[in-house]
């Protein structure tokens, strides 16, 4: 067994140790996945690598080739190498096939795409996939399957049938005495046992067959992502012993967070991780991280921010969404023209400027006055609205440019902007306080605006406005984040910038996970990105770009973008928009088409995106039943595009690059790209 189940994580990592132990520098070797998901794994392993004095190395990686380089360049003139980790990528293809395994190495996969590759799972003891327990629980068939295909003895069943076509059929029998004899004679066995040997090998190669297909079945099933990395490395810690951090769990529900968001797991598969971290929120955020109050207008302050959600009591959503976004308001005191100087970073400078002291000591002593630090960092349930980014800018903003209102209220049409504008007015709010940075709208218009949601979210068909998630607090003077603020702003600082590439986002975002200043840059930026994502997809529907076919819809997204929507961060974001969106105003037959999106690239190519609705697939499991086609995270959610693409591929001739990490994503160049259409509408 080559797989290692969720209660023992710790023994792939112990292995990592043992490997440590025989050489005096870098023994690790981390391939990262340039996502959001992989860089919050990253965190939490060079967290616990770190602890225990493991020397290693971090190596973004955007697809297979990069692997391959990498091999040659790295691990094969490296003996001091001893452990290679894949973070999110690595698990769908056959990992021998991209690194040379010599003895001393050992390969540990954590990757949450799925299907996983067989020989990775099963066959070689080197190498170790983290299991998320569909592998131990859905998998014990195919398990067997495998086996019987790789180890079976065929020579056996070949020779056996050579025997039965040896015998001369053909021939004409006088009696039954002569067939007898001439089995006795060819066999040396009685007729009555060598039938019964023949019906034994039959159902051996009927068994065979159907373990045939169930591997064949297990593979054409499509694509889809099981446990988050970020999750499975937050386990590896507790089981490691490690108390757990506001950094570590935090981390975690970031990497989660990502694939709710870019619906790459279903509900079903987010409140597992909701539940999960809920009690590892509270942990964290213990009482004694608040500082001492003083008087009865900061002892209720701080009361408000200890509540915590909880979101099977019948108190409202808004209300829970109340308690985490207010947080631990401010000190009111005299002006300071020297507070606008300090640095956002530089809490002690603030207080002296504050308080007008002049040595740390005399700050230090400030702590149990009125003008406290409140430095918490308590992570919260909440109930999160989908108007993106709302802490962030003002509440119109983050209406305007959130895919979720604009598909509801069909913004793209002047009925569409009446209704919105309606909607603002009905919540209480004038324009001016609309427009007004959301986190200085005084608290009971915050109150107001929730619980009037609540109330009338039904009639502008958004009922389902908010879903549950975790919110961070970064300190008395830094803006609170939700799961979904980080996501976004990760997303940003991962857009590929035309002088440095996708490297220099990866470690920004990197960065941005444990530096304020870093991931503020990253929420201006994702603020920009939901200009244009929500820009464009409304200009596509005004003008109809999106044209429905028989099987599928396309998407073409036009030159002037190409800067943008090359990358597949902000292409998946703009094509689950359009998705969604004519998904929701179709006739149901219609609604369930898969998506195509189109934009330009590098140079003459163009990137093409497959996205398939959630809880759906391009075509029904070819073995019915089978316990694999269910998935604990993702459901029966599958994306065949991969196989698609790679079949049109092959049909077509075309010069085509696959081989990233998603496998639903290929780039083609201009030229090919109206017969790979026709193609498509073939194989659909």
């Amino acid at each position: 067994m080559v797989y290692i189940s969720s209660t023992h994580y710790k023994d792939a990592y112990r292995r990592i140790l043992d490997g440590a132990t025989h050489t005096t520098g870098t023994s690790v070797l981390i391939f990262a996945s340039i996502d959001v998901d992989g860089i919050c794994a990253l965190r939490l392993l060079t967290t616990l690598l770190k602890r225990d004095s493991v020397g290693h190395k971090i190596i973004p990686v955007n697809n297979y080739a990069d692997i391959t380089l990498m091999n040659t360049t790295l691990i094969e003139s490296n003996l001091q190498i001893r452990s290679l980790v894949f973070l999110n990528c690595g698990a769908q293809v056959d990992i021998q096939d991209l690194v040379s395994l010599r003895d001393g190495l050992s390969v540990l996969i954590v990757d949450s795409h799925r299907p996983f590759n067989l020989y990775n799972v099963y066959w070689n003891e080197q190498v170790q996939c983290l299991d998320d327990g569909d592998v131990e629980k859905n998998m014990g068939e195919l398990r067997q399957a495998f086996e019987d295909i790789e180890f079976g003895n065929n020579a056996s069943d070949d020779d056996d049938d050579s025997d039965s076509d040896d015998e001369d059929s053909g021939r004409k029998r006088n009696s039954d005495d002569d067939v007898t004899s001439k089995k006795k004679r060819k066999t040396g066995m009685d007729p009555e046992d060598f039938i019964r040997l023949q019906e034994q090998r039959a159902k051996k190669r009927e068994l065979r067959q159907y373990h045939q297909t169930l591997v064949q079945a297990y593979y054409a099933q499509g694509s889809y992502y099981g446990q988050s990395c970020a999750v499975s490395m937050l386990m590896l810690a507790e089981q490691l012993g490690m108390p757990p951090s506001a950094d570590l769990v935090w981390w975690a529900i970031v990497g989660a967070t990502s694939q709710y968001l870019l619906h790459q797991i279903d509900d079903n598969g987010y409140a597992l991780v909701v539940s999960r971290m809920r009690d590892l929120s509270r942990r964290v955020s213990v009482s004694s991280s608040m500082p001492a109050v003083s008087n009865s207008r900061d002892k209720a302050a701080a009361g408000d921010a200890r509540r915590s959600v909880n979101f099977s009591s019948s108190s409202s959503s808004s209300q829970a969404l109340l308690d985490s976004q207010l947080g631990y308001p401010g000190d009111s005191g005299a002006f300071n023209p020297y507070l606008d100087i300090v640095e956002e970073e530089d809490d002690e400078g603030y207080l002296k400027a504050r308080a007008g002291v002049s040595t740390a000591a005399e700050a230090g002593l400030l702590t149990s006055s009125k003008i406290a630090a409140r430095q918490s960092t308590d992570i919260m349930e909440s109930a999160e609205l989908q108007f993106t980014l709302l802490r962030h800018w003002s509440l119109a903003n983050a209406m305007q440019y959130s895919p979720f209102v604009a598909r509801r209220l069909a913004t793209w049409s002047s009925r569409g902007r009446s209704r919105l504008d309606l909607l603002v007015a009905k919540l209480g709010l004038s324009k001016a306080e609309a427009g007004a940075p959301f986190v200085h709208l005084a608290p009971e218009l915050k109150t107001q605006l929730y619980r009037r949601m609540a109330e009338i979210g039904a009639d502008y068909d958004m009922a389902d406005a908010t879903y549950r998630g975790f919110v961070r607090n970064y300190g008395w003077r830094k803006s609170s984040l939700s799961g979904g603020d980080m996501v976004q702003a990760l997303l940003a600082l991962l857009q590929p910038d035309g002088a440095t590439g996708l490297e220099s986002g990866f470690y920004a975002a990197y960065d941005a996970l444990a530096q304020f200043s870093v991931l503020k840059r990253g929420l201006e930026g994702a603020m920009e990105m939901q200009r244009l994502v929500v820009g464009q997809g409304v200009m596509m529907l005004e003008r109809q770009a999106v044209k429905t076919l028989r099987s599928f819809r396309l998407a073409m997204v036009g030159m002037e973008n190409n800067t943008v929507f090359g990358s597949a961060f902000a292409l998946r974001q703009l094509a689950l928009f359009l998705m969604q969106t004519l998904r929701e105003r179709s006739k149901v037959a219609q609604s369930r088409l898969p998506f195509i999106i189109v934009a330009p690239h590098e140079d003459d190519k163009l990137l093409v995106l497959g996205i398939t609705p959630m809880g759906q697939g391009l075509v029904r499991p070819q073995v019915a039943g089978a316990a694999f086609n269910g998935s604990q995270f993702a459901g029966e959610s599958r994306n065949q595009f991969g196989m698609v693409f790679e079949a049109v591929a092959q049909d077509l001739g075309a010069d085509v690059r696959q081989g990233f990490f998603d496998s639903t994503v290929l780039e083609i160049k201009r030229e090919d790209m109206s017969a790979f259409v026709d193609k498509l509408r073939r194989h659909l």
